[in-house]
């Protein structure tokens, strides 16, 4: 969790936003100033809480990024349901079985089935393949999300590579093959090199994809090292710059929606946008992005990107972004109201793991709060710990 104050000096400058996409009845300049009352407010209550910051960031993580992951792979049809995503970031965060959950599932595990029926209710296909590259959807998704943050966190400001975006696009497709003439390791971690198309619109050609990445990368760390941020249209801008390079053969909405949460995330105190959560919100961030992409593809030979005076045609996705951030803040800061300063846990230790307990105990022992918000989860929970080499629940 990121607990210092971010840099909101250009947040109230309306050049960045759009004032139409969200109807009449909300204003941006009214969601930038409860974005900036929001932060200000949680502020204080990490202040006064006496929690570890270790606890309050597993706390945050566990509250709004099942719902980044979710609602991400939702807009892709990819991934499994909520309370499959909550239960791996729940062993991720909370008991750190990174390397341990399985890598794969089948047919004996109630979680094949689970996935199975989910797939079944989207018209998906379900057959075996589908259901173990959806579980691996779920699982890449949440530690490459994690990669991304933490080595922007372990940087001030963050230091953007090359090698740093190939590596999450690696880790996000791992074993997840796009079909029998493309398997993961064609494709995992490397820039494509065949032409790609999304309906009419064909993005810039393979041989122009290493040039355009480094203006990307070159671009956005200047504008890191300015330190003249506002973090919303920051990050929305590098995400629509990133989605039309499309420089992956597979994941790049997924890798631009990564990049644009990371940046939040690390600039904007620990904000994080969770759009995508149903087929409406599927259809209007796409409607955004279809729109941004058209723009920029009809002005591409009249613009240099970043040119002075050039249109930003990520405006929309701006606005969008912050009232999805502000939602999610106003859920954290709740989440603070109610449980930041009676949460007894500090690191989880100290917790008398008696005879009878089930790992499901153990866990909400440990980690009570935002566990159990999504129904059906600890379930999943005894069922991949069993799978990992726990014990499994009689």
């Amino acid at each position: 969790m990121v607990t210092s104050q971010p840099n909101l000096d250009g947040i109230l400058m309306g050049d960045e936003y759009d004032y139409s996409i969200l109807g009449d009845d909300v204003d941006p300049d009214d969601l930038k100033e409860e974005y900036v009352k929001l932060l200000a407010e949680i502020q204080q209550h990490l202040s006064e809480s006496p929690l570890s910051q270790d606890t309050i960031a597993r706390h945050h993580r566990l509250l709004l990024l099942p719902k980044v992951i979710f609602g991400s792979n939702l807009i892709e049809q990819a991934g499994g349901p909520l309370d499959l995503t909550h239960a791996l970031c729940q062993l991720t965060f909370c008991h750190g079985l990174w390397d341990e959950l399985p890598s794969t599932i089948t047919a004996v595990d109630p979680i094949y089935h689970t996935l199975q029926n989910h797939l079944l209710a989207q018209s998906r296909p379900s057959d075996p393949a589908s259901i173990i590259s959806t579980y691996r959807e779920t699982h890449q998704h949440i530690k490459a999300f994690c990669h991304l943050m933490d080595a922007f966190r372990n940087h001030n400001p963050p230091a953007i590579t090359e090698s740093l975006f190939l590596t999450t696009h690696g880790i996000l497709t791992s074993g997840i093959d796009i079909d029998q003439n493309n398997p993961w390791p064609s494709y995992s971690g490397r820039y494509r090199t065949a032409q790609v198309v999304a309906g009419l619109h064909a993005f810039p050609p393979a041989e122009q994809v290493p040039s355009a990445m480094h203006n990307l990368i070159t671009s956005l760390n200047r504008e890191l090292d300015q330190r003249k941020l506002d973090p919303v249209a920051l990050a929305a801008k590098y995400s629509h710059m990133l989605v039309n390079i499309h420089p992956f053969l597979d994941g790049n909405g997924r890798m631009c929606r990564i990049l644009l949460n990371a940046l939040l995330y690390n600039l904007g105190g620990g904000a994080l946008a969770c759009f995508g959560q149903d087929e409406t919100e599927r259809d209007e961030y796409l409607g955004i992005a279809a729109r941004a992409s058209q723009n920029t593809a009809a002005q591409q030979d009249e613009w240099e990107e970043g040119e002075e005076g050039a249109p930003k045609y990520y405006k929309e996705l701006a606005s969008y972004t912050l009232k999805h951030v502000t939602e999610g803040l106003g859920e954290w800061k709740h989440w603070l109201e109610a449980n930041g300063k009676s949460l007894e846990l500090g690191s989880g230790a100290g917790v008398v793991e008696q005879e009878g307990m089930t790992f499901v105990d153990v866990i909400n022992a440990k980690f009570r709060g935002p566990d159990k918000v999504i129904e059906g989860s600890e379930d999943i929970l005894a069922e991949l710990f069993a799978a990992s080499g726990g014990v499994r629940e009689s």
